[in-house]
């Protein structure tokens, strides 16, 4: 299959995938006739479920991804929305809801499948070109999908329930085209392409000669790089070359990946943004998980017992359309960000903890609205800026696995800050302790990456530019 039309495919599996439009009212949905539970029981037992799973799965659909090359984990992965969206419908009860959000968890664990499958498939001279379309696909379906998500209930057109009827049909769709798509023969760390070398007639003493160095698939020679792009450094590491040694596949992928791992980071650049691009993350997915919940609440105190018509489509459409700006600015402005990268850390966590304590406690809908768009345009842009300065630090191979661990590190803090001030198990506090909780957890992250940046200014003899790849 030539590139253009596996692109093709894959936009339209990341476009149509993201055309969910029930998700931007989905406590509303719960909450409503059709489910009849409580806010407290979808806030306190039932969303819970959803970071504990996703942690659970994350582990193993990653590795299971690389071993079994990608596309049987993106059929998974469709299968597993189809069946979120099947309980949603049809289900009833708590119980039930909690496995929709563990389906739900092995979905969006999933995509790293998608992301993962474009780089072994695709030329490398396309990378660029594939990103930015895979990339503007799914950015274009989510705000389709709240902006037609918005128009159709706010002109009656469909209620919650319609809704998700129309996302249960795009997921379904969205099943069918993972088949269409080739299975690759190589992945990152179980399937590396084979390297030999090549017998020289004039090698005395078990030299080899660097030019008749092979690989079985292609002449590029750096795709099993662990430390730069030359030949020496291939010929250094011959573990990475037997990786099809029969019953030792399974043991070199795990050594390499250990190896990898130990390697990323030890650059510093790669370690103080994956460090913010967990903990960030951590506070995201609970903003994302549990603002609808907020947004009831402040509703009803707004305006207590009248029906009140909700704009969360519209304000979800809005964050995504904002954030989709900022991020192709910054994509042109001339600025190092690493040199800095603290201050500017603990400045935009300091932003964010403003936005969330405004958000927890305004008793106007409209306020709610706009700090979260806020939070969500500050977020999304900066955390585009740590995956590019992450990326520019790494070879090729590295980018799945050093993302993949980084997820791993703020599932895990998003695990014990949910069993703590979330789930009933621990203190199940209500929806706006939760927020404010979450406000004082940037403004914690802020004073520390603040704290940092001075040790830093002050200690200029001692420090390395961040800017400094093998720093």
């Amino acid at each position: 299959m030539n590139w253009e039309l596996l692109t093709a495919l894959l936009c339209s599996f990341g476009f149509v995938k993201e055309m969910r439009p029930s998700e931007a009212f989905l406590t509303l949905y719960l909450t409503g006739e059709w489910k009849n539970l409580t806010i407290e029981q979808v806030s306190n037992e039932i969303y819970p479920w959803w970071t504990y799973s996703y942690l659970i799965w994350l582990v193993p659909v990653f590795l299971l991804t690389d071993f079994l090359r990608y596309k049987p984990v993106l059929i998974i992965d469709g299968a597993a929305a189809i069946g979120t969206w099947a309980l949603l419908l049809w289900a009833q009860g708590v119980v039930a809801m909690k496995f929709v959000e563990v389906l739900y968890g092995l979905f969006t664990a999933g995509e790293v499948a998608y992301y993962s499958y474009l780089y072994v498939e695709v030329p490398k001279e396309h990378f660029k070109k594939i990103s930015s379309f895979t990339r503007a696909a799914t950015l274009v379906g989510k705000f389709l999908s709240f902006l037609l998500a918005q128009f159709l209930y706010s002109f009656h057109v469909m209620d919650f329930y319609d809704l998700h009827v129309f996302s249960f049909v795009s997921v379904c769709i969205a099943f069918v085209i993972p088949l269409l798509l080739p299975w690759p023969k190589h992945s990152e760390i179980f399937h590396r392409k084979q390297y030999k070398y090549a017998k020289d007639p004039n090698e005395n003493n078990g030299n080899v000669n660097n030019s008749n160095f092979e690989t079985s698939k292609s002449p590029n020679i750096q795709e099993c790089g662990t430390k730069s792009e030359g030949v020496d450094d291939h010929v250094k590491d011959k573990s990475t070359m037997n990786v099809y040694d029969g019953g030792n596949r399974c043991r070199n992928g795990f050594v390499f990946m250990w190896s990898e791992l130990r390697d990323v980071y030890r650059n510093r650049v790669v370690l103080v943004w994956s460090v913010w691009w967990a903990i960030a993350s951590c506070g995201n997915f609970q903003v994302l998980n549990y603002v609808q919940n907020l947004w009831a609440v402040i509703s009803v105190k707004d305006s207590p017992g009248e029906e009140q018509d909700v704009y969360n489509g519209a304000v979800e459409a809005a964050s995504t359309l904002l954030g989709s700006i900022t991020v192709l600015t910054v994509g042109f402005v001339p600025v190092n960000w690493s040199r800095r990268a603290e201050l500017f850390m603990g400045l935009v966590c300091a932003g964010n903890a403003a936005f969330l304590v405004v958000m927890a406690h305004t008793s106007s809908i409209w306020v709610a609205y706009a700090m979260y768009v806020l939070f969500r345009t500050s977020y999304v842009t900066v955390v585009t800026i740590a995956t590019a300065q992450i990326a520019q630090s790494l070879v090729k191979q590295r980018y799945g696995l050093t993302f993949g661990c980084n997820m791993f590190a703020s599932l895990v803090l998003e695990s014990i800050l949910t069993v703590i001030v979330v789930d009933k198990a621990g203190l199940g506090a209500g929806v706006v302790d939760q927020f404010t909780v979450y406000g004082g957890y940037f403004g914690v992250i802020s004073m520390l990456f603040l704290l940092a940046a001075v040790y830093r200014c002050n200690r200029p003899h001692e420090s390395v530019d961040l800017d400094t790849p093998d720093a």
